[in-house]
Order: C-alpha cells, then sequence, then structure tokens
C-alpha cells in the first residue's frame, strides 16, 4: 500500500490510471474510497487519479491535535512533492470541496482548477460551531464514529440509494470503516473545520470552477453552495436532482457526467 510522510504522519493514498492528474479529496468521516465510482469513471476517461485518506481517516495516521482544512491542504500539497506533480486539478466533496478552495487560494500555482462538490466557503458559523459539539460528544463515546454514522447515514444519501442493493452493501462496508475510525482525530478535525472561511477571498480564485450541489442536500443546501459561485468569478454551478449530500455516490453516474466534461472543456 502506497503512503508518505508529512508533519510526522504516515499518511494513505492511492493512485489509478494515466493521463493528466486529478486529485479527489473526500469528506469529513469518509475515505479515498468514498470515490470508487469516480476513480473507475476517471481511469477509463485517460487521467490519472491520486485519493488520499485526510489525516486521521482511514488508513492514515490519526491526529492528535486540532487540524485545520490549511493543515488538510498542506498535506494535498505534499502528496503532489511526493508525486512529482506541478499541477493537478482537484475535486473536493463537502470538507474536501473546503480544501478545493484553500488550495486555489493559497497555492495558486498547483492547482489548475477546481471541482467544490456539496461543500460551501465558511464552516464558521454559530450552527456549524453547534453541530460540531454535538458530533463531539457522540465521538467521545464507545463506538463513537460508528454512532455517528449510523446517526447521520439517511442525511447522507437520497432514499433510493439508501434502499438499493448497492446503497446496502455501501452502508455494511462503511459501518466497518466507521467502526475502525479514531473518536478522538474526528473530534480533532471537525474543530479545526470551524475556523474555515474564505469568503472574503473568493474573487481571488482564478482557476476555472465547477460548483456541484444535491437538490436534497439536508447538510450543505444550494443555496450555501452558490455563495461559492457567486463569490468566484466565472464559476459554474450544477444542482443534480434528486442527490444528497454525497452526491457522487447516490448521483455518481450524473456527477461523473458533470465532472468528465469539466476536465475536458
Amino acid at each position: 500500500m502506497p503512503f508518505f510522510t508529512h508533519d510526522n504522519r504516515r499518511l494513505h493514498y492511492i493512485t489509478s490510471g494515466e493521463g493528466k492528474p486529478v486529485l479527489l479529496v473526500h469528506g469529513f468521516t469518509n475515505a479515498g474510497l468514498s470515490w470508487m465510482h469516480q476513480i473507475a469513471a476517471l481511469t477509463f476517461a485517460g487521467y490519472q487519479v491520486i485519493v488520499p485518506d485526510l489525516a486521521g481517516h482511514g488508513l492514515s495516521d490519526r491526529v492528535d491535535s486540532v487540524t485545520t482544512v490549511p493543515n488538510l491542504t498542506r498535506d494535498a500539497i505534499a502528496l503532489l512533492d511526493h508525486l512529482k506533480l506541478d499541477t493537478v486539478t482537484l475535486c473536493g466533496l463537502s470538507l474536501g470541496g473546503m480544501i478545493a478552495q484553500q488550495a486555489a487560494l493559497d497555492y495558486p500555482d498547483r492547482i489548475e482548477r477546481i471541482v467544490v462538490a456539496n461543500s460551501r466557503a465558511t464552516f464558521a458559523t454559530p450552527e456549524s460551531a453547534a453541530a460540531v459539539e454535538s458530533w463531539v460528544g457522540l465521538f467521545s463515546q464507545a463506538q463513537g464514529p460508528l454512532k455517528r454514522f449510523q446517526a447521520t447515514w439517511p442525511m447522507m444519501l437520497n432514499e433510493t440509494f439508501r434502499q438499493s442493493g448497492t446503497g446496502v452493501a455501501t452502508f455494511e462496508s462503511w459501518c466497518r470503516l466507521a467502526a475502525r475510525a479514531d473518536g478522538a482525530s474526528m473530534i480533532n478535525v471537525a474543530r479545526g473545520m470551524c475556523g474555515f472561511d474564505v469568503r472574503a477571498r473568493l474573487s481571488q480564485i482564478h482557476q476555472p470552477t465547477l460548483v456541484i450541489a444535491g437538490e436534497q442536500d439536508k447538510l450543505f443546501a444550494p443555496d450555501v453552495a452558490r455563495e461559492v459561485t457567486d463569490g468566484i468569478r466565472g464559476a459554474r454551478m450544477e444542482i443534480i436532482p434528486g442527490a444528497s449530500h454525497i452526491s457522487s455516490l447516490d448521483s455518481a453516474d450524473a456527477f461523473n457526467r458533470l465532472l468528465v466534461e469539466f476536465l475536458g472543456s
């Protein structure tokens, strides 16, 4: 399994395919394999796909202190250095979408274009802080990450997907992933997210930008995602009908069409 080391942490990633590189960054509490449908689609479309597990997630090392979006962004850039890649397209979902915006701002010469999916321009709101504290309560319990995952699953994916055979199998496999997750790491990443706010800097993003929202997203509704679109000159927004928060999974075909079209434009 491929790993690299940054800031004294061993971080896991996978790669697939050859061609122009695309970095896929997952959301909070998930892992790189949540991009399984995109890995296949982009590989067969002729791209090199790079998929990390964020610090504290998946097979990457735990985090022992509050870990911010800029911290996670530096990890992503360190992965590009490790792979000797000058530039990439960065596609991120939820927390990954925050990292995409941060990378475009802080490392403009390394990021060719960005896709911000089911995300927003700030997590520094009273509502977000209250949500994080409720998550902290769950993560602090025995099997806390599993309990939170099971509680939030209905909000993450639309009912059609959840009731499908693929949805049932995904739920079971993600339960196993959540069961091995480290609650303290989740707390450190969640609290770090609370400082994220790039609203005043969005106009500085010059890279071509695609914003994807899910029509049924109850966490980051289309109106919240639109703030990203409105702040970045020339950004294009697409709302996937019927999609929920993890639109790359419950509406994979529509998501992949938008992604591949954008990459080829």
